[in-house]
């Protein structure tokens, strides 16, 4: 278990029951965001605060979207710039490093948007800061962009191993954990003068004549949940060519256009098939934007549109046997279904959902896919393989306050389709909209790029989907300068031909001068690597310093035979905090606007006591009145009585100190009589406080502990410090706790639980 610290006597910072700090002490960072550029800068800050050295791991998310560009680690005054080596030598050197007791550090990329950072041989008391430097695309969606800070991954079903992840890289998750960050953007260009909306985090806003700045309202904030900035601004001409010099002496080129054309009057019917993740890790905040999406598309069908509804969690059930009309008799047999609609079929197969779905008899009309998950699945290369061999064109609704972003967009990507992202205060009603209007459009049959002169090479080779409103980015590499205009052209399947035109920006000289490639030619070069062979790939990745799936970021920092300890660190993971909403760990949507985000969402959640609720103690009950108590009360039920005793922020003594306390928590008189006759097979003197100390020591060891509020375990350990508990009757507690199953933890409490 880990908590958070700023006792006088302590360090501040994170550290677990068992007395193990956790390394990572903060992350910060900074986003220069120009146009549809942005390059950001993450920086995270370990600390050793043991007596010998460890070695880190944490893994950790990113944008889907980002493209590494450099790592510089600062260990005391001395700063080293990391290396792109290719996977196995650097898996190999960083090994020899360790071994030898000098300190590495490596970065390796698990999938797109998962990284692990580790950091080997941390000496004593030593504190190391890594910097990882990434650039990004960002796209219009109409009239917005859509900046995303990932800060937590969240728990995700089926085996990471098969994923290819090993067992040090497995994210750990743990109710107690806190990271917490700090972050900066800076905003410059036409976008400064933009509309700013913060969905997941109260944010403050500074402008100046040349740039706005957004910082965190409080200072910092809990890593439970992405971060995410909408930029609003009506731009008539968003077009732009960028060009910048590459390696070889060539040159680069980014076209980014923004397709302008109108869904055309007569539309013919579609068939939709929609599709909603019921899995427990949708409960709370998530099921409740399904329920809502569901609702909203079905208000959006034609009377001539064919649909259907299934729902899916560890099985799947469709709602009619085949494709129906929207007609107004389905449309009401549909909305009646929402009311049953929950997150209670197990885990998230989407697999199997999809070989249903692609399944389901339909018209002979091009099938659609409205897909509403938060993607929380670990082997996403077979389900996607499914999707594209489908012939059905997903559209994405990825929903929760941490979605698995690269899975929704590349779903959506590998089809043809499109991808919504919506966290849990945005309004769903305006993702749906677009969806149906990129549905409603004819598809683009042919998707041309006309450079002034013909390029060597295009990323991508061919274009795949393209809607209106919608950024389209795409890459072109030229022996000579290319000068002129550029012009996008569009032919649809109605036989409609759209084009639009934007003229090439000449780099600076400076850029030309370089000798370095700039992002905008290593972003082209990160693309274009899953298109080659791996050999291929990984030469070109260590050419351009790309981290990719063939490359690791390594830095080695040789020490004096004075500091080396002659003995292998202590391994030691960072934990994820908890995403905010996850499973129905507390609600986001419900949160205050003046809420601080400092802490997790969770543990705020379990910090509001029921309405119209009286927290009391009472005295111990007579046999009549005790029957008046619910007699059959649930572990969860006693354990969230137990929480509100514990709501005020810094209160850190335990209130449950006897039996009457116990009692007034909705324990059953019952289960304390056994207690009682227990401790007194051992020792017939011991207290109450003894005994009640034990027994919620012992219960806050087993899987309840998941329910337990972060203040509760506070204080229950706070209070076996002050007054150590009797370890004998703390190990029968546990004893008898073992025999209990883990779904017993939901049912009620039974006689020979304790007896």
């Amino acid at each position: 278990m880990y908590m958070y610290t700023t006792d006088s006597e302590n360090r501040a910072g994170l550290y677990s029951d068992s007395n193990i700090d956790i390394p990572l002490q903060s992350v910060n960072v900074k986003t220069a965001f120009s146009n549809l550029f942005g390059k950001t800068t993450v920086t995270q800050t370990y600390l050793n605060s043991e007596k010998k050295a460890i070695e880190a791991i944490y893994t950790f998310p990113l944008s889907s979207r980002a493209v590494l560009l450099g790592l510089e680690v600062t260990i005391g005054t001395r700063k080293l710039r990391g290396l792109i080596v290719e996977k196995s030598s650097a898996e190999e050197q960083y090994e020899e490093a360790i071994t030898k007791g000098d300190t590495a550090i490596m970065l390796e990329q698990l999938q797109t948007g998962m990284y692990t950072m580790n950091v080997g041989n941390i000496l004593a008391d030593e504190e190391i800061s890594i910097s990882i430097t990434y650039a990004e695309l960002y796209t219009w969606q109409k009239d917005s962009l859509r900046y995303i800070l990932p800060t937590t991954i969240a728990p995700r079903y089926g085996n990471p191993e098969k994923a290819g992840l090993e067992p040090h890289q497995v994210p750990e998750y743990d109710i107690m954990a806190e990271n917490r960050f700090q972050l900066e953007i800076t905003i410059t260009g036409t976008l400064a003068e933009a509309e700013f909306e913060c969905p997941s985090h109260n944010i403050s806003i500074s402008k100046s004549d040349k740039e706005t700045t957004v910082h965190l309202a409080t200072g910092e904030a809990c890593m439970d949940r992405d971060f995410i900035l909408n930029i609003c601004q009506s731009q008539e001409k968003k077009d732009s060519i960028l060009v910048e010099h590459d390696h070889d002496g060539g040159y680069v080129a980014l076209a980014s256009f923004v397709p302008r054309f109108s869904t055309p009057e007569q539309v013919p019917p579609k068939s939709i098939k929609i599709v909603v993740d019921c899995s427990g890790s949708m409960t709370g905040d998530s099921i409740s934007q399904a329920r809502q999406a569901i609702s909203d598309i079905l208000g959006q069908l034609r009377a001539e549109d064919f649909f259907n509804l299934i729902t899916f969690g560890d099985y799947s059930k469709t709602l009619f046997r085949q494709q129906v009309l929207a007609n107004k008799t389905n449309i009401t047999v549909a909305r009646r279904s929402l009311r049953s609609i929950d997150a209670d079929m197990g885990g998230t197969d989407i697999q199997q959902a999809l070989e249903t779905t692609i399944q389901i008899p339909g018209s002979t009309l091009p099938q659609d896919i409205l897909l509403i998950t938060d993607g929380e699945v670990w082997e996403s290369d077979e389900i996607i393989n499914t999707a594209s061999k489908s012939g059905h064109r997903f559209f994405t609704i990825g929903v929760g306050s941490s979605v698995s972003e690269n899975f929704v967009r590349q779903l959506a990507d590998e089809t043809d389709g499109a991808c919504e992202l919506v966290a849990p205060r945005e309004q769903m009603a305006d993702k749906i909209v677009r969806h149906f209007e990129r549905i409603y459009l004819p598809q683009a049959q042919k998707i041309t790029i006309h450079w002034p002169t013909p390029p060597k090479k295009n990323i991508p080779i061919e274009i795949g989907s393209v809607y209106n409103g919608d950024t389209l980015h795409a890459f072109a590499f030229f022996d000579e300068m290319p000068k002129g205009t550029t012009t996008l052209e569009i032919t649809l399947a109605n036989g409609q031909t759209f084009s639009q035109s934007a003229a090439i920006v000449t780099p600076t000289s400076q850029t030309l001068d370089s000798l370095i490639p700039g992002p905008i030619t290593r972003m082209a070069i990160h693309r274009s690597l899953t298109e080659m062979e791996e050999d291929e790939a990984a030469k070109l990745a260590v050419l351009y310093q790309l981290i990719s799936p063939y490359t690791n970021f390594l830095v080695v920092d040789e020490r004096s035979d004075q500091e080396k300890t002659g003995e292998l660190p202590l391994l030691r993971k960072v934990p994820q905090t908890l995403a905010a909403g996850w499973g129905g760990t507390g609600t986001v949507i419900l949160e205050s606007v003046q809420e601080d985000y400092d802490i997790p969402s969770f543990y705020k959640s379990s910090l509001q006591p029921e309405p119209d609720t009286e927290i009391r103690f009472c005295r111990r009950q007579s046999p009549e009145q005790v029957h008046k108590l619910r007699q059959q009360t649930t572990p969860t039920e006693f354990i969230q009585k137990c929480n509100q005793l514990h709501t005020r922020r810094f209160r850190q003594k335990l209130e449950i100190k006897n039996f009457d306390n116990l009692l007034g928590c909705n324990l059953p008189e019952r289960i304390l009589d056994a207690i009682e006759e227990i401790s007194s097979e051992l020792d017939s003197h011991l207290t109450e406080n003894v005994i009640v100390l034990a027994f919620m020591l012992a219960l806050s060891q087993t899987s309840a502990n998941r329910i337990f509020s972060r203040k509760t375990l506070k204080a229950i350990r706070k209070a076996e410090k002050s007054s150590p508990a009797d370890k004998r009757l703390v190990e029968l507690f546990n004893h008898i706790f073992a025999e209990i199953s883990e779904d017993d933890w939901g049912s009620s409490f039974a006689e020979e639980d304790i007896e």
